[in-house]
């Protein structure tokens, strides 16, 4: 196979099993009630309290209108709440609730399984070299990305 061959290749497996990836955990999370939008929403915010439903969707890669009714589900389970902005009157900030903490632990074990399953045969140092030939190709790509694209 010669240099391009590879690189399609690549380009093509990379794809493959980051799509693969979320499917699998998405068979996963179904059975717990928890669609992709759904667990997303609270897995970012995990990570992220208190972001704006604009920066909520652009991390998403949604339309900020999508993501309403998600949210609004959300505030009626109880999983999240909407605060107002401090600085900025006409927005609201997201937070978890108290609420969400069960269901984020049946997330990170849905996810250690998911990796475990993605991993298998794998040893941890081609864990962490594929980690950081994959934060390079992050890095390659983040280079253009212009905010709000």
């Amino acid at each position: 196979m010669n240099k391009s061959d590879i690189a399609a290749q690549l380009g093509f497996e990379l794809h493959t099993s980051a799509r693969l990836l979320k499917r699998n955990f998405d068979r996963r999370a179904k059975s717990h009630g928890l669609t992709r939008s759904r667990w997303q929403v609270l897995w970012i915010l995990n990570r992220s309290q208190g972001m704006k439903q604009a920066e909520l969707a652009e991390r998403m890669d949604v339309a900020p209108i999508t993501l309403t009714r998600q949210i609004d589900l959300l505030e009626t389970e109880g999983l999240v709440e909407r605060r107002q902005d401090p600085q900025d009157r006409r927005c609201f900030r997201i937070y978890l609730t108290a609420a969400a903490a069960p269901v984020l632990e049946i997330l990170q074990g849905l996810a250690a399984e998911t990796r475990s399953q993605a991993l298998s045969g794998i040893t941890a140092e081609e864990q962490q070299q594929l980690m950081n030939l994959l934060t390079r190709v992050h890095q390659n790509l983040s280079r253009e990305e212009v905010p709000g694209d």
